[in-house]
C-alpha cells in the first residue's frame, strides 16, 4: 500500500494531535491535510459538529469526496467509536485504499463534552487500530480544552504538530502498557447512603432492586441497558474477581448510579472494555466491552480495597 504526505513509508497508525487557537489556525491545519488526501485519492473521514463541517465546506475547493459524519452517535462511547470507526476502515480497505485519514473532534469540556474515558480512547488507538493504513489527525483548541485534556493529548499521541504546520514527537508519549489515564471523577451520590446494597444476591435480586429504584427515573431504554450491563457486570465479577461481590445503587430524580464491587485486582488488558477480548480468554473480557457497547456512561475504577465497575445512566452531572 501507498501512503502519502507526514505517514508515507510508516505501517499501521499514524496518529498525531494538532493545537490551535482561532478558526483561521484550524483551518490552515486541517485544509491541506483534506486536499492533499482528496488528490491523492484517499478516502478522507471527517466527524465534525455542524459549525466546524460548514467552516470546512466553505474552504475546501472539493467536498464531494469527504465523508463528514454529523451523526453524535459517532462519538457515543470509546468503545462504539472505535468500532464504528474499524468498519468504515475495513470497506475503504476492500475498495483498494492505500490510506484513510480521518479527523474529528472527541468529546471534552471544551466543545460541551465529558472527556471521561476519553484518554483511554486516545491511547488505545495506537494499539487497535495498527492492522490499517491510517492517518488519525485529532485537532485540539487551546483556547477552549482544559489542561488536563491538553495534557493527555501529548501522552497520547506519539507526533504532535503546532498551529505552524511543525511536526514533532511527543516527548512525553506513554504507549498503552505505561499510559496513566485521568483518575475517575466521583459521582455526588456516591457521597451518600446507597439506597440499596446487594452482596452475593441471585441476578434476580438485582434486577428487581434496579427496576423498583429506576422506574420513573430514567427512560425504559435507558433502564433496560443498565439492567443488562449491571447483570453482565456482575457475573463478570463474579466469574474473574475476588468475592464477595456487592452492587450499590443510588438515584437521583433524573439518573442511577450503580456500583459493581468486588476485591480483586480487575482485569489485566489495558484496553478491557474498549475492544473485545482476544478469542483465546473466551469469555474474559467480553462481557465488559459488551457493556460499553450500551448508551451508558461506564467507567473502571481501581482502588486499595479492589476493582469497581460504575454504571450511570440519565442525567450526568457535567
Amino acid at each position: 500500500m501507498v501512503r502519502t504526505g507526514a505517514a508515507r513509508g510508516q505501517v499501521g497508525h499514524f496518529h498525531e494531535a494538532g493545537f490551535y487557537g482561532s478558526d483561521a489556525e484550524f483551518a490552515a491545519l486541517i485544509v491541506p491535510f483534506v486536499e492533499q488526501g482528496v488528490a491523492a485519492g484517499e478516502p478522507v473521514i471527517l466527524g465534525y459538529d455542524d459549525r466546524k463541517s460548514g467552516l470546512l465546506r466553505s474552504r475546501l475547493a472539493d467536498t464531494s469526496a469527504v465523508s463528514f459524519i454529523g451523526d453524535k452517535g459517532l462519538y457515543a462511547t470509546p468503545a462504539r467509536a472505535i468500532d464504528a470507526y474499524r468498519r468504515l476502515f475495513d470497506v475503504h480497505l476492500a475498495r483498494g485504499a492505500g490510506q484513510i485519514r480521518i479527523a474529528g473532534d472527541v468529546p471534552h469540556p471544551g466543545n460541551g463534552g465529558r472527556f471521561e474515558g476519553w484518554d483511554r480512547y486516545e491511547c488505545a488507538v495506537n494499539t487497535v487500530w495498527q492492522d490499517y493504513p491510517v492517518w488519525g489527525f485529532c485537532l485540539y483548541d487551546t483556547s477552549t480544552a482544559p489542561q488536563a485534556v491538553l495534557d493527555v493529548v501529548e501522552r497520547t499521541h506519539p507526533r504532535l504538530v503546532m498551529p505552524s504546520g511543525q511536526r514533532r514527537t511527543s516527548e512525553r508519549y506513554q504507549p498503552v502498557p505505561a499510559f496513566e489515564g485521568l483518575p475517575p471523577r466521583p459521582d455526588p451520590l456516591e457521597a451518600s447512603t446507597p439506597i440499596a446494597e446487594l452482596t452475593d444476591r441471585p441476578p434476580a435480586d438485582v434486577r428487581r432492586a434496579l427496576t423498583c429504584i429506576g422506574t420513573g427515573r430514567v427512560s425504559g431504554t435507558a433502564l433496560a441497558d443498565l439492567t443488562l450491563a449491571t447483570s453482565e457486570t456482575a457475573a463478570n465479577a463474579h466469574l474473574h474477581g475476588e468475592p464477595p461481590v456487592t452492587v450499590r445503587i443510588w438515584a437521583a430524580p433524573d439518573r442511577i448510579v450503580v456500583g459493581v464491587h468486588d476485591h480483586g485486582r480487575g482485569p489485566a488488558d489495558p484496553l478491557a472494555g474498549l475492544v473485545p477480548a482476544a478469542q483465546r480468554l473466551v469469555r474474559a473480557g467480553w462481557g465488559l466491552w459488551l457493556v460499553h457497547q450500551l448508551d451508558l456512561d461506564t467507567t473502571l475504577i481501581r482502588s486499595g480495597d479492589g476493582f469497581t465497575v460504575r454504571l450511570r445512566a440519565g442525567t450526568i452531572p457535567a
